[in-house]
């Protein structure tokens, strides 16, 4: 027994650790038995997948070309359309503008349709024109600026047809200073508040007009006039600054050399 002891104990002092390069090599076999098992199990899963993830980016990469492309054709396609216009042949310019306000570019169409409404107006078709206008105005999903704009140019055509209450509605929102059509909104609802027989508050809003030095000087000195006049009414002196309006009057040519956001024309005639 005690020999056999001692050979056991001498098999087992002569039995080596198992070497590291053993151990690597069975680990990496187990890997690629597990790998091959998950591809064997998810392989044409995961190709679907990288097949349609590559579809879908060439398809924005698609998108994004054609978008470029396609704003550029419109924008091509206005300026060739204003071109026109700018060289008096409007009725060449009205089938451009017709295609353009039925695009799918929101800032085009409402500029296509602007213009169209100021082609009808110059062309003797004011009711026409005042309909786009109108519809231009009330389409939420054009951009702001457009719709304001729309609505200045649809009053003033038809602001003497139209009641105070209808216009004050439509400008009061406008005639706030620091608004962009403050001035030219600011008169008409003035004007309106004047034949609504409401003069206490008409007066301070021609006084703010007046005093506002960032207007065309032209619309101060109208507004100081007003304000003047319903101030001396009442017994009061005006409110005003005391710019030298006369100095900084617009030349004669108004039309041309008007930098106010305002249309030409005043709000009695009927202007584009």
């Amino acid at each position: 027994m005690g020999n056999t002891n001692v050979a056991l104990e001498s098999v087992l002092a002569k039995t080596e650790e198992p070497d590291d390069s053993f151990i690597r090599e069975v680990d990496e076999e187990y890997r690629r038995d597990q790998l091959k098992s998950l591809w064997q199990r998810y392989g044409k899963a995961l190709i679907a997948a990288l097949v349609i993830g590559l579809a879908a980016l060439a398809g924005v990469l698609y998108w994004r070309e054609s978008q470029t492309k396609g704003a550029g054709a419109t924008g091509e396609a206005f300026v060739q359309a204003l071109s026109k216009i700018e060289t008096g042949d409007v009725d060449a310019a009205n089938p451009e503008l017709k295609k353009l306000a039925a695009s799918d570019s929101d800032g085009y169409k409402a500029l296509a349709l602007l213009m169209q409404a100021g082609n009808a107006v110059q062309g003797g078709d004011t009711a026409g024109g005042i309909k786009i206008y109108n519809a231009v105005a009330s389409n939420a999903a054009l951009a702001q600026p457009f719709r304001d704009l729309a609505l200045i140019k649809a009053t003033r055509l038809e602001f003497d047809d139209l009641t105070p209450d209808v216009i004050i509605a439509r400008m009061k929102p406008l005639s706030t200073p620091g608004n962009p059509w403050f001035g030219v909104a600011g008169e008409m609802t003035g004007i309106a508040y004047l034949k609504a027989g409401k003069p206490a508050l008409a007066e301070p809003l021609f006084t703010a007009i007046a005093n506002d030095t960032s207007l065309e000087g032209s619309l101060r000195g109208r507004a100081a006039q007003m304000a003047s006049a319903l101030a001396g009414a009442a017994g009061r002196t005006p409110q005003l600054a005391g710019a030298k309006f006369a100095g900084e009057a617009a030349p004669a040519d108004a039309a041309a050399t008007d930098k106010s956001p305002a249309v030409q024309a005043a709000p009695a005639n009927k202007a584009q």
